[in-house]
Order: C-alpha cells, then structure tokens, then sequence
C-alpha cells in the first residue's frame, strides 16, 4: 500500500499540491468550464467565486515556496468568506423575489399603476376645450365662452 502511494505521489511538483499536475489542470479547466455554465444559466456571483476558488490552487503546481501556499491560503480563506456572503445574499433575494411574486399572483391589481380613469377623464374634458376643428375663426376665439 505504501509503495502505491509513493507512486502515486511522484509526479506531485510540490508538497503543497493537491493532484499530480495534468489530473490538477485537467480538474481546473472543467472546473471552469462548468461554472462559466452556471453563471451563464443561472447569473450568480457564487459561481463565478467558486470558480475562482477551484482554480486558485493552480498556482501550486508552479510555484512550490511556503510563501506562495500561504497567499494562496489566505486567498482560499478570503473567497470562501466571500462565497458565504453571496451565496446568503443571493439566497435572501432569492426568497424575497418568490415572496413578491406570489403576493402578484395574489392580489395582481394591487401591484398595478393607479386606477386611470381619473386620467381618461381630464383628457376628454382637455379635449373638448380645445378649438374644434372648423375654418370658423370668430367661433374659434371665443372658445372659452362656450362651455
């Protein structure tokens, strides 16, 4: 079991890598390439840190130093924070959208402009004190004395 395992470990660049390097790359880029589709179907922020969370830990196949795993670390910890925050972001403007959507499905008038009846209204009556459209130009000027 152990000589599988130090077989298995050989190609490992660093001792801060996770994979073999091409399994590593391979897993990177569908990584990315499945949550490019996430994002394009479903427009979240989340996914797109996910992605970046996922393909952060390439740099430790090319750089081996301790410096460099622990930015890459810090980096891991600060995207995971930012996951968290947008994932309960999205999820609370999630819940708010299905709330605001079955009271319209509810009550579907009351999410409608005022009653426009009022505005049909003074447009009739605006209209009807407008000169009408004869060639009389006496009756025309004197307009406001027929109502």
């Amino acid at each position: 079991m152990t000589a599988f395992a130090l077989s298995a470990a050989a190609p490992l660049r660093s001792r801060f890598a996770v994979m073999p390097m091409t399994m590593h790359l391979i897993f990177c880029a569908f990584a990315t390439v499945v949550f490019i589709a996430i994002f394009l179907r479903k427009k979240t922020v989340s996914s797109l840190v996910w992605l970046l969370i996922c393909d952060t830990t390439a740099i430790l196949q090319f750089f081996g130093d301790k410096s460099t795993a622990t930015a890459v670390a810090v980096s891991e910890i600060f995207l995971f924070a930012i996951l968290i925050f947008t994932t309960v972001n999205e999820k609370i403007a999630a819940k708010r959208k299905a709330i605001r959507q079955s009271e319209e499905a509810e009550h579907p008038d009351s999410f409608l402009p005022e009653d426009l009846n009022d505005i049909d209204k003074l447009i009739k009556s605006e209209t009807s004190n407008l000169a009408d459209s004869s060639d009389d130009v006496i009756k025309n000027a004197f307009e406001d004395d027929h109502r």
